[in-house]
């Protein structure tokens, strides 16, 4: 399957595939998504509200876990929130659905076509927009380039990615009211 093409609708399938329930539920804010379980089933919790791309990364990191760390959560040495304790199983999940979703060669392929320079938040966006061929968040693309070495850790703390976005392309169809409100008037 090709970066370009893989979704939500993908990653379900695999679910499907697996056998995995997909649970959306109300889930604290420092849980996007909780993998469980035991003898008979095995579930994927995830947090109502999240946005597609945060919800595509939770969904492949869960994965990592059906496919590598099962019978580490099914005896107890893995548990959910305490991610001091499971550092190490966390970050090779997080390292997985990263690789998954857009391996880092395809990545430095596409950041080619912008040319050298300094980035910034313009051209961040300009490439999430116009270059990236993966359904992956700002924080998504910034991580990336952190580890590339091409931002520094702190460069972008406090950005507004979505807000500038909007500021330079104009607000997205489905956030202006007009189509907000027709929507409603279908659904009820």
């Amino acid at each position: 399957m090709k970066t370009a093409g893989f979704g939500l609708r993908e990653a379900r399938q695999i679910y499907r595939a697996e056998a995995i329930t997909i649970d959306r539920r109300p889930l604290p804010s420092c849980l996007k998504a909780i993998y469980m379980c035991d003898e008979v089933d095995v579930s994927v919790a995830i947090r109502i509200g999240l946005p597609m791309e945060p919800t595509l990364f939770a969904l492949v990191h869960e994965l990592k876990h059906h496919w590598a760390d099962q019978e580490l959560v099914r005896a107890g040495y893995v548990t959910c929130g305490d991610y001091n304790q499971n550092e190490l199983v966390e970050k090779g999940a997080e390292v997985f659905a990263a690789e998954f979703i857009y391996p880092v060669a395809e990545f430095s392929d596409d950041i080619k076509s912008l040319g050298d320079g300094k980035w910034d938040v313009d051209k961040i966006i300009r490439f999430k927009r116009e270059v990236c061929r993966a359904k992956v968040s700002y924080t998504f693309v910034r991580k990336r380039l952190e580890r590339l070495g091409l931002v520094s850790r702190d460069q972008f703390d406090g950005v507004k990615f979505q807000k500038r976005e909007e500021e330079i392309y104009g607000t997205p169809l489905y956030k202006q009211r007009w189509f907000r409100d027709r929507r409603r008037a279908r659904t009820s």
